[in-house]
């Protein structure tokens, strides 16, 4: 693919996650609850909703007969709908773990959440339902033919494709025989690389919290071809790092470099009697740990450089103990392009181990470059 057409499928990666995120807050303004794909309005939404709720007889009576007609037409299309979802599940079920590939999660591409919309009588229920079957077993059976074309047939076609599945962007150009070959294995290896890192990595959560459903533990780098692919993973929480120990020599080290050799930190002796029953870590150390938990868990492969831009904020939660063993928690909350890139915000918590409460969070600001 070229340069020019990799940078614009970039920006527009980056301007659907945008979009996304307009979407959040405008659903915020309407003060609609989307925790766990419930929606619970409040009393005053739903009473002023309801004004504009049409019966069902008068709904029957001021349909257009043309519509009436095509009722025999319209539910039957359910019986394939569900044949189809039924062999695509079977086939991914069977076939992706022979390919060693990530199996689709059917239950990201169905959302009913209309029915919780009070200017809605029982029947128009029923039509939004219907259709958001369908479009979602459209989505989910795109995505699951898209990863198999890309294990077998990764090739542009020669005539343009309209609306193309989010991995065509990355096949071979159409006639282009020797870069065919060359990148069929990388290209099958991107996919199956996402298997081994669900089959390697058990997922994790906080002391306390319920287990997260598609966050691991990374054990080996997080990879992603181009910022587009990053890009495309915003409002996703992206990694759990490994844990890193923080020993005395660091501390003193890190005292030594920046000037602060406030007893708290460095006078082990005096610590001991202190608040804190021994000596702390700075909190700008904790804060330094960020580089290294990106450079660990996180690379794009079509990049030039990377750099920090700054905080948003900083909160230093709890003390760090000398010995203690800490991890990161990173979430991608925004892309912005940038001239040549991408700004990324990341939400990053700091977690000590055996502590339910964070020692940081922090709105991390970095620019990576293609």
């Amino acid at each position: 693919m070229g340069d020019n057409i990799g940078d614009f499928v970039q920006r527009i990666q980056a301007l659907e996650a945008q979009i996304e995120q307009e979407f959040q807050q405008r659903r915020a303004q309407l003060k609609a609850d989307f925790e766990n794909r419930k929606v619970q309005f409040e009393a005053e939404v739903l009473a002023q909703q309801g004004r504009f709720k049409q019966g069902i007889l008068k709904y029957l009576a001021s349909s257009d007969w043309r519509h009436v007609l095509t009722v025999p037409f319209i539910y039957p299309v359910l019986l394939p709908m569900l044949l189809l979802d039924a062999f695509v599940t079977l086939y991914q079920w069977v076939c992706f773990p022979l390919y060693r590939m990530p199996r689709v999660r059917r239950a990201d591409y169905f959302v009913f959440d209309r029915t919780h919309l009070a200017y809605l009588n029982v029947l128009e229920k029923i039509n939004c339902a219907y259709c958001s079957y369908g479009n979602g077993l459209i989505a989910y059976a795109r995505e699951v033919v898209g990863l198999t074309e890309q294990f077998w047939c990764p090739i542009k076609h020669a005539r343009r494709v309209l609306h193309a599945h989010p991995l065509y962007s990355h096949f071979v150009d159409y006639g282009d025989a020797q870069n065919y070959r060359d990148q069929l294995a990388l290209l099958r290896q991107k996919i199956q690389h996402l298997q081994d890192q669900a089959q390697e990595a058990p997922a994790v959560s906080q002391p306390g919290q319920p287990e997260p459903a598609a966050l691991n533990t990374v054990r080996t780098m997080r990879t992603f071809q181009t910022l587009a692919d990053l890009a495309a993973c915003v409002g996703q929480d992206i990694a759990i790092t490994e844990w890193v120990e923080i020993t005395q020599e660091q501390v003193n080290q890190f005292a030594q470099a920046t000037g602060d050799h406030q007893w708290i930190h460095v006078d082990v002796a005096r610590a001991q009697s202190g608040p804190f029953g021994g000596p702390i870590a700075h909190g700008f150390l904790t804060l330094s740990l960020l580089p290294q938990f990106f450079d660990k868990t996180v690379h794009v492969i079509e990049k030039s450089m990377g750099v920090n831009y700054g905080l948003n904020k900083v909160r230093f939660m709890a003390p760090v103990p000398v010995g203690s063993r800490l991890r990161g928690h990173l979430h991608l909350h925004s892309a912005t392009p940038i001239e040549g890139g991408l700004q990324l915000q990341w939400n990053v918590t700091v977690q000590r181990e055996g502590s339910d409460k964070p020692v940081c969070v922090a709105e991390s600001l970095t620019r990576i470059y293609a």
